[in-house]
């Protein structure tokens, strides 16, 4: 038997980094988690990007959570050994010259001038001609893949990963198989819809499907945006997404693929190929912010859920924030408490 401060259930970006944030406080861990296809951490583009939708919009509280997020990556990179944090420009393309005015006169705000530059024009004979570009700042990605991977890796070698489906007719109050703990935390990802800890939290899935291309010439060192993402991983390969369905269903599809394709296409105007075509699932709340506190029922039981498409610059703010209300009885905000969502 071995006891421990907190069994953390799945290892998916929220998991992973509140597993750390957890053990930078001294505390002790365990993490269960065994991959199951349909994981949105590690089929998303990893895309944190400061103003986001069609009316270019300052990302929720992006000010905030901009320091925390580059410093808990940066450890992250020191500790495991990599690169998978890159703060990368964001180049999106605008198409009218009311497009480039409208970016002129919203990036001199206040809100917006550290993160968008000038509009300018990019001279590259495999990008369709577009009447400027407009520049993002403290934008970037972070690689789900290289990072997830190196730190499940990470777990294994210190003895903190169960590599199993987790069993809720297992759980004892404390105790879970042969592991007793102080605190559980349940960071499944849209699987918290099988929870019954949890059952009365009001969510949807939705299907988001991502191809990787792969383009001759030198990288693009920034990310191009319009209507989707091109993400360059380096060595010519790019990821590009993400189509967007109301749906569990974790295949891939044709008529995603021809959405993706159909999007590049409207970028890039020379010969690209398809090397890769994923899916994943990830859960909705209506108000898209993310679930986090404790159990109505049961006061050692919490959830860290709901990071959705901006989960890589919400996640080491609100595990940091989570772990204070816990440890320190700082008061939950009230616009992420789960208990504000209810069937």
């Amino acid at each position: 038997m071995k006891k421990i401060d907190i069994l953390i259930v799945g290892q998916g970006l929220a998991g992973s980094v509140l597993s750390y944030l957890a053990q930078k406080r001294g505390l002790s861990i365990m993490v269960i988690d065994i991959p199951l296809s349909g994981r949105a951490s590690y089929v998303a583009g990893g895309m944190f990007n400061p103003v986001t939708g069609r009316r270019v919009k300052k990302s929720w509280n992006y000010d905030i959570f901009y320091s925390k997020m580059v410093e808990t990556y940066q450890e992250l990179d020191i500790l495991l050994g990599i690169k998978a944090f890159h703060l990368t420009p964001i180049h999106r393309l605008l198409s009218t010259v009311e497009d480039v005015n409208n970016w002129e006169i919203q990036r001199l705000e206040d809100d917006y001038h550290s993160y968008m530059g000038q509009s300018v024009k990019v001279d590259d004979e495999r990008l369709i001609q577009h009447e400027g570009v407009g520049i993002l700042n403290k934008g970037g990605w972070l690689d789900m893949v290289k990072f997830l991977s190196a730190f499940r890796v990470f777990l294994q070698e210190n003895q903190q990963l169960v590599e199993e489906k987790f069993d809720y007719s297992q759980l004892r109050n404390n105790q879970y198989k042969d592991l007793f703990f102080d605190k559980i935390i349940f960071c499944e990802g849209y699987r918290v819809m099988e929870n019954p800890f949890f059952s009365d939290i009001q969510l949807w899935s939705t299907k988001g499907e991502t191809i990787t291309i792969e383009l001759e010439g030198e990288d693009f060192d920034f990310i191009l945006n319009k209507n989707m993402l091109i993400v360059p991983l380096g060595n010519g390969k790019y990821k590009v997404g993400a189509t967007l369905e109301r749906n569990i269903d974790i295949d891939i599809t044709s008529h995603g693929l021809e959405e993706l394709k159909e999007k590049v296409e409207s970028v890039i105007k020379v010969p690209f190929r398809v090397i890769d075509q994923e899916a994943g699932i990830r859960p909705n709340v209506r108000d898209r912010k993310p679930l986090i506190g404790v159990s109505k029922e049961i006061d050692n039981y919490y959830i860290f859920n709901g990071l959705g498409s901006k989960g890589v610059s919400l996640a080491p703010y609100f595990a940091e924030h989570l772990l204070s209300f816990i440890y320190e009885g700082k008061e939950l905000q009230k616009d992420v408490n789960w208990q504000r969502i209810f069937k």
